[in-house]
């Protein structure tokens, strides 16, 4: 008997840690990418100047820290206020960009198979929003996966 519940116990433990270790491939997310910003944007409290950049996805959550580098420096790290992983049927990866008074904004960074991060945006764009009196840009970004 007691032999019997020792060999239960012990498949039942190579089970959990074989699907332990098979969970992450299943669902193989984008761990970042890169983009080229044709302007200055503004995104959280940084604000990145032209040019091209890389971005990692620390987690997949709205927890998760976005890290921003330009070549080897990471530039900024930005969190988002709102993720939705009901949103991760767009056909291409792309940030979305606010435009007012000559001023950009990211919005939103969409990720294809993941979901869409929304960013805060700073306090003289949030009425404006309201208002629908800004333009929409996007840029695409290239996505890697680990």
């Amino acid at each position: 008997m007691r032999g019997s519940r020792n060999w239960i116990a012990g498949a039942v433990l190579l089970a959990v840690i074989a699907l332990g270790a098979a969970a992450p491939g299943l669902h193989a997310r984008p761990a970042g990418g890169r983009f080229n910003l044709p302007f200055d944007a503004r995104w959280g409290k940084s604000v990145l100047p032209t040019g091209e950049y890389s971005f990692s996805v620390e987690h997949v959550s709205l927890d998760g820290a976005i890290f921003i580098a330009q070549g080897p420096l990471t530039i900024a790290v930005v969190h988002a206020q709102g993720f939705n992983d009901h949103e991760n049927k767009s056909e291409k990866p792309e940030l979305v960009c606010l435009r007012h008074d000559g001023k950009v904004t990211i919005r939103a960074l969409r990720l294809p198979n993941v979901g869409t991060y929304y960013f805060a945006l700073p306090k003289d764009m949030q009425s404006l929003v309201a208002q629908k009196s800004q333009s929409v840009e996007t840029v695409t970004v290239e996505v890697r996966s680990e």
